[in-house]
């Protein structure tokens, strides 16, 4: 069984036809993106561009994007965030829901959380967000981006930041950015110093303990269990079946879990090891 749902910010389906004693229902994010060149004026082969698209901000030096540069950054960008973002929360499911039946034993299966990208045409609409990109000069090492305005160089590992012993805390800035198209926020904003009303974008709200810089969220690559909220939110969404199910309803985890039966249901435990089935 799949069942589809289209919300503002991904399309969600939820595929049973996995599941058996080993395998989890599997719960699929798509993000349909646009990509756009951004060129230098005039056809030239090369310009200026302002960081963060804002003619208040400095200039750039960029040039024109060759057709392969173009396909190998996409691709690029594509792979490496679906690789980071695809297959590493389960959900555990505390409902009888998608139960299934296996040589006379029921089995209740979680939620394997996936994720995809559709590098969709940009003639075609439909797309979730369009996201512009310039292609820098190599006299250039930084350009001010953001979620919908990209650079060539947004793909590679860089330093964001340091921990409290003065060491690099590395990101990949792409990375960071589809989590925010993924509805998350960074990683402090709700605390004292990053209030949701304030400025987001504060140098607070990317983690002042250690722990939270190095979150994919701050200005590491660290994931954490909050960060399957796109994922909770969704299945919340769809497995509604009249019940008032809440974020509570669903914890997530960062390790694999496989479907109960019911002895060990009764025994409140959560499977995390392979176990011998019939």
């Amino acid at each position: 069984m799949k069942i589809s749902l289209s919300l503002p910010t991904f399309e969600a389906e939820l595929n049973t036809d996995p599941c058996d004693p080993y395998n989890n229902a599997e719960l699929t994010l798509t993000l349909k993106l646009g990509f756009r060149q951004i060129n230098p004026a005039g056809g030239a082969a090369d310009g200026t561009y302002h960081d963060y698209g804002d003619a208040a901000e400095p200039t750039r030096r960029i040039v024109k994007w060759t057709n392969g540069a173009w396909n190998l950054w996409k691709r690029n960008f594509v792979s490496s965030a679906v690789n980071f973002w695809n297959g590493k929360f389960w959900l555990s499911n505390n409902f009888a829901l998608y139960e299934f039946d296996k040589n006379g034993v029921k089995y209740r299966p979680n939620i394997w959380c996936r994720f995809c990208i559709e590098d969709r045409d940009i003639s075609f609409g439909g797309h979730h967000q369009v996201i512009d990109v310039v292609r820098l000069h190599h006299s250039e090492n930084w350009f001010g981006s953001h979620a919908s305005l990209y650079d060539s160089l947004d793909t590679r590992m860089v330093r964001k930041g340091t921990n409290s012993r003065h060491r690099a805390i590395m990101q990949r800035a792409h990375v960071h950015e589809v989590g925010h198209l993924l509805g998350l926020d960074h990683v402090d904003v709700g605390k004292a110093h990053c209030p949701p009303g304030g400025d987001t974008n504060g140098a607070t709200c990317y983690g002042v303990a250690d722990a939270d810089k190095n979150s994919v969220m701050g200005q590491g690559m660290q994931l954490r269990t909050t960060q399957a909220m796109p994922w909770r939110k969704a299945i919340i969404a769809i497995a509604t079946q009249g019940a008032a199910l809440t974020l509570t309803d669903w914890e997530a985890r960062l390790q694999r879990l496989y479907p109960r039966n019911p002895a060990e249901i009764a025994a409140g435990r959560l499977v995390t090891t392979r176990q011998l089935r019939r």
